[in-house]
C-alpha cells in the first residue's frame, strides 16, 4: 500500500510558513519581532550592560527580559527609567518591562576515566588472544593485554 497525496488537501511548505494565519507563520513572525526588539535593547543598553540581557517575551505592552545573575538585575535597576524611555521612542506601545533572573545551566564536563588493568588480567588477555581465530577480536584483546598502566 502506497501513500498518495490527496488533491486539494496537501499544502506546500511555503504556504504553511508564509501564511499569517498558520501557527508556524505566527511563531516565526513572533520570533522575528522578538529578535528585532532584542537588537533595539542591545543598542539602547549602556556598554557595561550590553549582552547581559536577552528578550524572553513581549506581551500586553510588557517586555520581559532575562539575565543570568542577580547582580546584573541590580545594575539594570539604575538604568531602568532611561532604558524604558529609549525603548518607548522605538516601541511606543511599550508600557513597562520586567526582568527575571534565569541562571545559565552549568556546563557539563565529560569525565574521562583511565582504564587500569592488572598485570594478571593483561597476561590472561594475551593468552586468550592466542586462541582466538577472529583477527579483529584478537587485535583488540592483544591491545588490551599490552596496555601500559601509567
Amino acid at each position: 500500500m502506497s501513500i498518495k497525496p490527496r488533491a486539494g488537501r496537501t499544502k506546500s511548505l511555503n504556504a504553511l510558513i508564509n501564511k499569517d494565519t498558520s501557527i508556524l507563520g505566527q511563531v516565526l513572525n513572533k520570533a522575528t519581532h522578538l529578535k528585532h526588539i532584542e537588537t533595539l535593547l542591545n543598542n539602547s543598553l549602556p556598554e557595561e550592560l550590553g549582552g547581559l540581557f536577552r528578550v524572553a517575551n513581549y506581551q500586553n505592552q510588557k517586555l520581559t527580559l532575562l539575565t543570568a545573575s542577580a547582580s546584573n538585575l541590580t545594575r539594570m535597576r539604575f538604568f531602568e527609567a532611561q532604558l524604558l524611555y529609549k525603548l518607548q521612542q522605538q516601541l511606543p506601545e511599550l508600557k513597562s518591562f520586567e526582568i527575571k533572573v534565569r541562571p545559565s545551566p552549568p556546563e557539563v564536563k565529560k569525565v574521562i576515566r583511565k582504564l587500569t588493568i592488572s598485570m594478571a588480567s593483561q597476561t590472561k588477555l594475551r593468552l586468550l588472544a592466542e586462541d582466538i581465530n577472529d583477527p579483529r577480536l584478537k587485535a583488540v584483546l592483544l591491545r588490551l593485554g599490552n596496555k601500559n598502566n601509567d
